[in-house]
């Protein structure tokens, strides 16, 4: 485990490697727990680290503009805590994207994004900011 991974008290090397690459592979391997909310465009899930029990909360938007079927996709992966995961399993589909917005301030989150006739990338951020969809 990374010294960054020991300070901010999340994941382990399998689940949230110091590489934002590294952790863009990673997140194909955690295990979905809970689909929060399952609309073509928009979809937030639980997902668990089988090594560390660590938990994120998935976030996937995508805007469709109609031309030519390279619509831009937007991720994002929050490291959550036990109680975090508790609340938005039970608020479920009613979550507002004022609620999802609201975690994680100021801690490490990993961004994709794939815009419209560009490579996508991956890259460090902190919190969430639920990208646009329709």
């Amino acid at each position: 485990m990374s010294d960054e991974q020991i300070a901010e008290g999340f994941g382990c090397e399998n689940c949230w490697p110091s590489s934002p690459e590294g952790a863009d592979a990673a997140y194909r391997a955690l295990t979905r727990e809970a689909d929060l909310i399952d609309e073509s465009h928009f979809y937030v899930t639980i997902r668990a680290c089988s090594s560390c029990s660590q938990r994120f909360i998935g976030i996937f938007t995508e805007m469709i503009d109609w031309e030519g079927g390279d619509d831009p996709q937007y991720w994002t992966l929050l490291p959550i805590t036990e109680v975090e995961a508790a609340d938005l399993i039970r608020q479920g589909n009613s979550l507002t994207e004022q609620t999802l917005n609201s975690l994680g301030s100021g801690r490490r989150s990993l961004h994709r994004d794939h815009p419209k006739g560009k490579p996508p990338r991956a890259y460090w951020g902190t919190g969430i900011l639920v990208g646009p969809h329709d």
